[in-house]
């Protein structure tokens, strides 16, 4: 991820849980993978892989866990908060106020009304640095798009949100499509998400989904950033 833009935004302290089904288009041709997602209180998100290879990750503020059940494989990574994985942030972009994600030395550019929408404009300021700007427009039922942007002007990532549905004091995103750009603003990765069966679950249970428990004799491999 380059560093012209601000991080990823980091899972949503959030209660829900949904299917899904994810289609990523990239030079390599498409891939299509479903299953399930469930967002835990305090920053974690477990994911269930059904289709096309069973897999599960869990994602929390330190630590990221992919396994694999069939081969009783994981992949493990460990990273600062500040500085998440760039995974699942189209659907934690989608939930939280993007105004939240940025470095609090951001700075409010621009504010106002079109068309009955929020349009915002902020020049994102990391360390002292300005790095590029972030550009969001918002109706009242949540963010319907959001630009990340180069110093130069450049596009880095997009985020365009279709219909959603209200889970609790959340509004979610049902579809989702996100678009990354290489250097000088080429698009090299498009995601496009469908969401369905939203709920907020009984939160006393613990998610019975995706959370890669792994075992003792788990065959463990280092994930490098």
């Amino acid at each position: 991820m380059s560093a012209a833009v601000p991080a990823a935004p980091s899972a949503p302290a959030v209660s829900l849980s949904a299917s899904f089904v994810l289609k990523t288009v990239d030079a390599q041709g498409t891939d299509t993978v479903s299953g399930a997602v469930t967002f835990i209180p305090g920053g974690e998100v477990c994911v269930a892989v059904k289709t096309p290879t069973v897999q599960e990750m869990h994602l929390s503020p330190r630590e990221l866990v992919i396994y694999y059940p069939e081969r009783d494989l994981a992949f493990v990574g460990r990273f600062e908060p500040s500085h998440p994985p760039p995974m699942l942030d189209a659907l934690a972009a989608g939930i939280v106020d993007p105004g939240s994600t940025l470095p609090s030395e951001s700075k409010l550019l621009e504010r106002r009304r079109e068309n009955g929408n929020l349009v915002t404009r902020w020049r994102v300021i990391a360390s002292g640095t300005e790095t590029g700007e972030m550009r969001t427009v918002e109706s009242r039922g949540g963010a319907i798009s959001i630009e990340l942007s180069e110093k130069s002007g450049k596009p880095q990532r997009r985020f365009t949100f279709g219909d959603r549905i209200r889970v609790g004091t959340h509004s979610v995103p049902r579809t989702i499509v996100a678009d990354y750009f290489a250097a000088g603003g080429v698009q090299n990765r498009e995601e496009q998400w469908s969401l369905t069966n939203v709920i907020a679950p009984d939160p006393r249970h613990p998610a019975p989904i995706g959370c890669a428990r792994l075992r003792p004799e788990t065959k463990i491999q280092t994930l490098q950033w």
